[in-house]
């Protein structure tokens, strides 16, 4: 969805448990059972059917009938298989023997389709293509979960895995007006408590998949990062980073790779970082697109602003995001960029290109405050300003209040802005929707020609039609020159010495622990 990033939070409390010991030895701690993890904000409700709650909660809670695993690969899930119809309209979920929700209802095809029937044709979810392509779910028999669509739709399976709205919850948890009450699914983890301060999460006994080591997680809020990697630094902390968890800035990072106490845990990106353009405006003209996209030296900002914690993009998505593409044909060149200019009739008086009496001068539209742990975006907008003075072009740079940037930005009050990618695992689908199409409320570049191709890429039926039909479309932004390949952000995470089998986990919004242990 897009992936509003939206970003989350919890609550610390150390438990040491002593091994037994003589009167003649000295007491030596055992293996904590508890794990402390930073929270940047609130964890909100936990209600997998909404946009709110902590999504590294919610995947600790709840479970999805498909799971996104490394390289993109779709493994099963509360679905012990699946079969889709030949002709790609049907797909059957052959549901998981003998699972419950927590609160000891069965996981079965009614509850699953009682699950789809809260978020399916909903226009809250109206970004989301499946819950527009989903014609009927039936419940053919208890383990056998039957949806049959409007047209055939490749990424159904990869958008099954999502966060939000597909994981299952028990319909035991909602009041008779169908309205939220209780966070029950059917993962590794139960809520135990949930506050402004923090939350806490306990082992599910009864898990059917791989128990974790751990028996306890204390989540707690400390909304500053720079606090949360001191707490970390102090020991009263043993985990922070992810972009949805507490995340930590490059600096930061930067600051505990050289502490032998804690581990600095880094990760392949799976998010890009760009500079859209609003074409009611100067930037309405391709000439000025592209002479800000060779103004702009990629490789430089990326080393200049995220401390070696970033590489320059090149492509819509990152390399590992499947169906990414090839590295697009897109160079810094401070003379190339003078050159178009001057070519389209921008002629320099002063330091500002004029045409037809006209200063060009580009809005630039920023949040005031950064995202928790983000890079500050009037950092990396002093930087494009400075860019793109030298070939003549004025940027005015325009903080707004982060509550309504999003909502300015919908309404166009900008000529050049900040964009992301959504992450995996709803990249690649996702993310071309709400880049590339009229369905978001502020896409990156949509025209109709762009928009078909989208369709192109969504409904292609076979592996090699369909990665032919994301190049087409990357190719075509690029030829409008429809947004700029700025960075791919960094994923950083950060544990105490004493965390043993942490691993960055698949994507930013899984909560992966099952192998952790503590000594």
């Amino acid at each position: 969805m897009p992936r509003p990033r939206p970003f989350l939070a919890a609550l610390a409390v150390s438990i040491l448990l002593t091994s037994a010991c003589s009167s003649s030895e000295p007491a030596s701690p055992a293996a904590s059972t508890t794990l402390r993890i930073g929270l940047s904000a609130e964890s909100g409700a936990l209600d997998p059917h909404a946009f709110t709650g902590n999504f590294l909660m919610l995947d600790a809670i709840y479970e999805p009938l498909v799971t996104y695993a490394e390289d993109g690969k779709l493994e099963p899930g509360l679905a012990e298989s699946w079969t889709v119809a030949e002709d790609g309209k049907q797909v059957t979920f052959d549901l998981r023997d003998g699972v419950r929700f927590t609160d000891g209802s069965p996981v079965d095809a009614a509850a699953v389709k009682w699950n789809f029937e809260r978020w399916v044709s909903n226009k809250r979810f109206s970004f989301f293509r499946a819950s527009q392509v989903i014609s009927s779910v039936e419940a053919p028999d208890p383990d056998t979960v039957r949806v049959t669509l409007s047209e055939p739709y490749e990424p159904l399976l990869q958008e099954m895995s999502i966060v939000r709205p597909v994981r299952l919850l028990s319909p035991k948890s909602v009041a008779a007006d169908d309205a939220f009450q209780s966070p029950v699914g059917t993962g590794a983890w139960k809520l135990a408590s949930n506050t402004a301060t923090g939350a806490v999460l306990e082992r599910n006994g009864d898990y059917w998949g791989t128990k974790p080591g751990l028996e306890r997680l204390e989540f707690k809020v400390i909304p500053d990062s720079q606090a949360r990697v001191d707490a970390l630094a102090n020991g009263e902390l043993d985990l922070v980073g992810g972009a949805y968890l507490a995340p930590i800035t490059p600096v930061e990072a930067q600051s505990l790779s050289g502490r032998d106490d804690v581990k600095l845990v880094t990760g392949a990106p799976d998010v890009s970082i760009m500079l859209g353009f609003n074409p009611d405006g100067p930037a309405g003209d391709k000439a000025v697109r592209e002479a800000v996209i060779k103004a702009i030296d990629t490789a430089s900002l990326a080393k200049a602003l995220f401390a070696g914690h970033a590489e320059a993009a090149k492509r819509v998505f990152p390399p590992d995001v499947p169906d990414s593409g090839t590295d697009l044909q897109l160079g810094f060149d401070q003379a190339g960029a003078a050159g178009v200019l001057e070519a389209a009739g921008y002629t320099l008086d002063g330091e500002t290109r004029v045409k037809d009496g006209k200063p060009l001068s580009l809005r630039l539209l920023i949040p005031s405050t950064p995202a928790e742990g983000q890079l500050d975006p009037r950092t990396m907008a002093a930087a494009i300003a400075d860019a793109l003075k030298k070939v003549g072009i004025t940027v005015e740079i325009t903080p707004v209040d982060a509550a309504v940037y999003y909502d300015e930005r919908a309404e166009g009050t900008y000529d050049i802005t900040f964009f992301e990618t959504l992450g995996a695992p709803y990249d690649p689908s996702s993310s071309i929707v709400s880049l590339f199409t009229d369905e978001a409320r502020a896409p990156l570049w949509a025209t109709p020609a762009i928009e078909d191709l989208v369709d192109k890429a969504l409904f292609a039926r076979d592996p090699g039609a369909r990665g032919l039909a994301y190049q087409a479309l990357y190719d075509a932004v690029a030829e409008d020159a429809g947004f700029v390949p700025l960075v791919y952000r960094p994923r950083l995470w950060a544990v105490r010495g004493n965390v043993k089998g942490f691993a960055v986990p698949t994507t930013d919004v899984d909560l992966e622990l099952t192998g952790v242990t503590i000594e």
